[in-house]
């Protein structure tokens, strides 16, 4: 069966962006600069093995809704990754504004938007 746009949307937010941003606003909070390697998330697929940010997004992307444009988000995806192995917080943080993007989007295919 397969997910409404709200259920992928809630797997998407589950198991890829807050592992993604929680890491640099704790550190935001904290202050000081990360140690290396400390924003780049430790992830799992569905087997419960390690995987990238990249091939996770391979996966949720591939359980999208056909309707939603997604080229976008990848891009800002791979911009928050590289932001994470560089230690860059903000560069993480300005992941969120992507994120809000999505579910708005996500959120207009389901009559809310």
């Amino acid at each position: 069966m397969a997910m409404t746009p709200l259920e992928w949307l809630a797997r998407v937010r589950h198991d890829l962006v807050k592992r993604l941003l929680w890491p640099a606003r704790d550190r935001r909070e904290l202050g000081g600069a990360p140690a290396p390697g400390e924003l780049v998330p430790t992830l799992i697929d569905g087997e419960g093995r390690a995987i990238t940010a990249e091939a996770l997004w391979t996966e949720l992307r591939g359980e999208a809704p056909a309707t939603l444009a997604l080229d976008g988000f990848g891009a800002a995806l791979a911009r928050a990754v590289a932001a994470a192995e560089a230690g860059d917080v903000a560069g993480v943080l300005a992941f969120e504004a992507d994120v809000a993007a999505l579910e708005k989007l996500v959120r207009s295919l389901d009559g809310g938007g």
